[in-house]
């Protein structure tokens, strides 16, 4: 990092519809990036490899490449393109906002500022996101310990398995960082307010809220701490959960180190948040946790929520129930978990690195931890319903996922809530009188040996989701396939007995259990009374 650069972050009080109008004008969006460097360099940009980059940028003028040479690679250009890239705003102007610096010869970037954007079933969404200039920039060496992160892959994760909010709604963004889920949230014409320990990464949220012309109430504190006493509909957390050695020869980075020992960021959050939800409100966050001799990650975790339930039964007076879903995605050995988060904070020098690495697996010994794990925790606050018990899923989906994390929780929530109605919780039984219906996205697959006339497999696929893929007995996929929300699980089942020609009972009793693990997941619905055809 040069020994010049700026330290203070960027001013949210100035007028920024000048900056807003030049990046606009300038085509400095997602696509227009691509379009500017091709694919090739734009891949390779995105693992923080520059050179392709500046091969195709070299010195042009066009104002997106000057954006990118000055806002990504961190390099210098001349005034006079720096004046043409930003016509509105100005080099004086853009330096007295914190985005830029003269230097002698010309001008570079303060700040890393790069276009951000979603297209989904909400519609198309597009901005500007505000951060420290990152490594590719920062041309070797360590980050600054306060570094705050622009868009990175926690972030998108934690995108893809948030639930959306709706309009009206009352929103929280937990570890705000740059802002990057402030803006999501906001999509819907929901409320924001966003919270985070460092004063730093809240100058650079209220910047990219400001930019964006997003309304966003964003409050320097730790953790839930600056909304004590508020509740909301839609909680959300970008945690700090790395697991870090708490050693003062082991640096601590603001947006990702919590200063707890172990996993109790996680701990602390899934205790706490609920509180702070509204009836029918959900939480969501991102998280690591040990998998510890004697103590896997499950048991782990399922301590923890169950103390949470039980929390949330007093304060409410038994009125509340809470609902937990976490879905591990993915587990580490010490020495990987460790590996990455060294290189994650930029180049250390080996010795240096070396030293780290040791001090992780110690820190790991003295816990017994022989793994960690790392995935999105869902909690629902309800009101309680002697048919539906607190949901507590702790899940394994390492396999990649196409498509939004967000529709398979959503489908899951509500699976447990159609299970419910059909009274299927206390009794399975009580599945012989709904009347399903197949989700649209739902296909079904045969497979047969070259040649034979016979199946060898049937499989049922939702192709919206995740893409699970689930073997179905002839029975089974017979039953689904007549699930239109005509006849009941009885009726088909009966029938089916009929045609296969075999005893009903034996039958019903393999089916029930696989038609409430489709439910469950969200491969068949129960429609609730009065909208089934």
């Amino acid at each position: 990092m040069p020994e010049d650069l700026p330290t203070p972050p960027p001013r949210a009080d100035l007028d920024l519809g000048p900056l807003r109008a030049d990046l606009a004008a300038a085509g400095y969006t997602v696509d227009g990036v691509v379009e500017r460097l091709g694919d090739v360099a734009a891949r390779a940009l995105a693992r923080d490899q520059a050179v392709p980059a500046r091969r195709v940028l070299a010195d042009g003028d066009d104002p997106v490449g000057v954006l990118l040479r000055l806002f990504t690679l961190g390099d210098e250009v001349s005034r006079a393109q720096a004046e043409a890239a930003l016509p509105s705003t100005g080099v004086a102007a853009a330096e007295s906002l914190g985005l830029l610096r003269v230097v002698d010869g010309g001008v570079r970037a303060c700040v890393d500022l790069q276009p951000h954007a979603v297209a989904d079933d909400l519609g198309e969404s597009a901005w500007w996101v505000c951060a420290d200039l990152g490594e590719v920039a920062q041309q070797g060496g360590v980050l600054p310990t306060d570094h705050v992160l622009g868009v990175g892959a926690a972030s998108t994760t934690l995108v893809e398995a948030t639930v959306p909010a709706l309009s009206g709604m009352r929103c929280l963004d937990v570890g705000a960082g740059s802002g990057v889920q402030s803006l999501h949230l906001a999509r819907t014409g929901a409320s924001v307010v966003a919270t985070d320990l460092s004063e730093r990464a809240c100058a650079f949220a209220r910047f990219t809220a400001a930019l964006n012309d997003v309304d966003v109430d964003v409050r320097p504190g730790s953790l839930l701490a600056p909304v004590a006493g508020e509740r909301f509909d839609r909680v959300v957390a970008n945690l700090p959960f790395v697991v870090t050695p708490r050693r003062p020869d082991v640096p601590t980075y603001t947006y990702r180190d919590a200063g707890l020992d172990g996993d109790d960021v996680v701990r602390r959050m899934l205790r706490e948040a609920p509180l702070h939800l509204a009836e029918g409100g959900l939480a969501q966050f991102l998280g690591n946790w040990e998998d510890r001799a004697g103590e896997g990650w499950r048991a782990r975790l399922r301590g923890w929520a169950e103390q949470s339930q039980h929390d949330v039964a007093t304060a409410s007076g038994g009125a509340d129930v809470l609902d937990v879903w976490v879905v591990q995605r993915e587990l580490a050995d010490p020495a990987l978990y460790a590996e990455a988060w060294i290189a994650d904070g930029g180049r250390p020098d080996p010795a240096e690195a070396a030293r780290w690495y040791r001090a992780w697996l110690e820190d790991f010994d003295a816990r017994g931890v022989e793994a960690v794990g790392f995935g999105v925790v869902t909690l629902r606050r309800r009101a309680a319903d002697p048919s539906t018990p607190p949901l507590l899923r702790l899940d394994e989906e390492h396999a990649s996922v196409p498509g939004a994390w967000r529709d398979v929780l959503a489908a899951g929530l509500a699976g447990h809530d159609a299970l419910g109605r059909a009274g299927a919780h206390r009794d399975r039984s009580a599945l012989l009188a709904a009347r399903p219906v197949v989700a649209a996205g739902v296909v079904e697959r045969r497979e047969l040996d070259p040649g034979a006339a016979d199946l060898r497999t049937v499989h049922l696929v939702d192709t919206r989701r995740r893409g699970r893929v689930v073997e179905a007995s002839a029975a089974l996929a017979g039953l689904v396939g007549a699930c239109d929300g005509e006849l009941t699980v009885g009726q088909l089942a009966a029938a089916l007995a009929d045609l296969l020609e075999e005893p009903a009972g034996p039958l019903v009793d393999r089916l029930l259990p696989a038609v409430e693990d489709l439910v469950r997941e969200g491969l068949l619905e129960l429609p609730q009374p009065g909208t089934a055809g």
